[in-house]
């Protein structure tokens, strides 16, 4: 019991670090996220205006503007893209090994906790069994005790009377 209850620290422990580790990871895309969308917005509204100035001149308004837009979006993509892609570390891979190992050795005391369960409801039953036995048929269950002694005393007798009657 002692293990099984070690195994469920462990297992709550491993479990809470996990949950602090995806918490700092979700934290961490969330903020270059975030940081992506800024630079999307400062980058479309100060580039664009800069871009779109130079680019008037040479290739219109239309296609100046269209040029722009479209280099804040791949920006944008990409900083997605990164964000998507940050590693979990080394932290939570740990974390997540402790809880696998604490979950296999609680599985395993489960089982033989339940194995000493079957043992014992087995030899509960079989105890019943004898006692009902013996309560519907005392004689039956008595008389294979009872017979050697009693051969042995009739034996006896058979060999006094015989000798008697000599």
């Amino acid at each position: 019991m002692d293990g099984m209850i070690r195994n469920l620290r462990v297992l709550w422990r491993a479990e809470s670090i996990v949950a602090d580790a995806r918490l700092k990871q979700t934290i961490a895309r969330i903020g270059l996220r975030a940081a992506a969308v800024a630079l999307g917005l400062f980058g479309f509204f100060m580039l664009n205006l800069a871009a779109y100035f130079a680019l008037q001149e040479l290739w219109g308004p239309i296609m100046a503007a269209a040029a722009i837009g479209g280099a804040d979006v791949v920006a944008a993509i990409v900083l997605f893209i990164v964000a998507a892609r940050a590693p979990g570390g080394r932290e939570l891979d740990l974390a997540v090994e402790v809880r696998n190992l604490a979950l296999q050795e609680l599985e395993t005391e489960a089982k033989a906790v339940q194995a000493q369960f079957a043992g014992i409801r087995d030899d509960v039953r079989g105890v019943q069994r004898a006692v009902g036995d013996f309560i519907r048929h005392p004689i039956d269950s008595a008389l294979p005790q009872l017979i050697v002694p009693l051969a042995g005393l009739v034996l006896k007798a058979l060999k006094k009377s015989g000798a008697d009657k000599s």
